[in-house]
């Protein structure tokens, strides 16, 4: 991502917070909203920004336990400061896809080989994206009917939210065990699209496609040959999906509310994340805060909107504001420079 294209997306995003501040405004008396945040318990406000960090820390864990596979000497530090700025470019980037590249681009700087770096982060990325399967199958068949009775008009954007999140794993794992049909399948599909043109250079496309598949491929067979690593980076990405959904809960004690189960407001921070997957913006914006009010208006009531905000703030522009401080920092402290970080590492 080059200066420009950094600089428009933060400027998106920040448009975006005033825009939900504005509309805080708009919706709740200024009043109101401020008795809320006065009456709202210090204690679990507190404990949700140490979710956040939590989340942050598991992330930089499950880096590092891969990292350490092939680079022994890679410092947990140095894992912590490659996964914060990696939050920072999934946030302003749409479908996060500016993380992984930028992470590659500082563990080569931290002197992690580049081939090591991609298998880092394609391990991990195969890992956390079969938990979040899993996860929300389990919510799925606990809460359907929850969405069905409160939400019913969200029900086509969660099942298409679960159909993307299950094709993303359903194509990795057949390209596990089954690599050359997949590929034929893939180079197939390509061609259609050529022939509808859909897609111009196809031969170009198709070397892409080859590559890509042939670097996942390697990797699975990496990932196949550690169990005890697969275990461990299972353990810790449910941990880290739990804190995750557990700051609505956190905040909904903050405002003393009661009457709704853990697992229901878990669930339905599941449903927000599996909406959110496929809308093509930085931080899925609009769509977040939109599903987050239609799914938890029946819960927070009043303080519906004021929740989502603070949601909203420590999920997102949090991890801008802390991603970006850190990027600064290690910038200027080594004389690194990310401007064109991703420009020549792609996934």
């Amino acid at each position: 991502m080059n200066k420009k294209s950094k600089r428009l997306n933060l400027i998106i995003c920040g448009i975006a917070f005033v825009v939900m501040i504005v509309y805080l405004f708009f919706v709740d008396d200024p009043a109101d909203i401020l008795n809320a945040l006065l009456s709202a318990k210090p204690e679990y406000m507190l404990l949700s920004v140490g979710c956040m960090i939590i989340y942050w820390l598991l992330e930089s864990v499950n880096l590092h336990l891969v990292a350490k596979e092939v680079h022994p000497h890679l410092k947990f530090k140095d894992s912590v400061t490659v996964s914060m700025i990696g939050q920072y470019f999934n946030c302003i980037t749409p479908f996060s896809s500016g993380g992984q590249p930028i992470q590659a681009y500082y563990l080569v700087k931290f002197g992690v080989p580049l081939g090591s770096s991609l298998t880092v982060l394609l391990s991990k990325f195969i890992v956390y994206q079969a938990m979040l399967t899993v996860f929300s199958v389990v919510i799925l068949f606990f809460r359907l009917s929850y969405v069905i009775d409160t939400s019913p008009m969200m029900m086509p954007l969660v099942i298409i939210g679960f159909i993307v999140n299950s094709a993303v794993i359903a194509g990795l794992l057949m390209l596990a065990f089954f690599k050359k049909p997949t590929e034929k399948i893939a180079r197939f599909t390509v061609r259609l699209l050529g022939k509808l043109h859909m897609i111009k250079d196809v031969e170009a496309k198709l070397k892409f496609i080859d590559e890509e598949m042939e670097m996942y491929y390697k990797n699975f067979q990496f990932i196949k040959k550690r169990p005890i690593l697969i275990l461990k980076l299972c353990f810790f990405t449910i941990m880290q999906l739990m804190v995750y959904f557990s700051i609505s809960y956190v905040i909904y004690l903050a405002f003393g509310l009661n009457g709704t189960d853990y697992i229901t407001i878990i669930s339905c921070q599941a449903f927000v994340l599996m909406i959110s997957a496929f809308v093509p913006l930085p931080g899925a914006m609009g769509a977040a805060e939109g599903s987050y009010v239609l799914f938890f208006k029946g819960i927070f009531g009043g303080f519906v909107h004021l929740s989502t905000v603070i949601w909203r703030f420590l999920t997102f522009y949090l991890a801008i504001i802390a991603g970006m401080s850190v990027s600064l920092f290690v910038n200027r402290k080594n004389n690194f420079s990310d401007d064109s970080a991703n420009t020549d590492i792609q996934f």
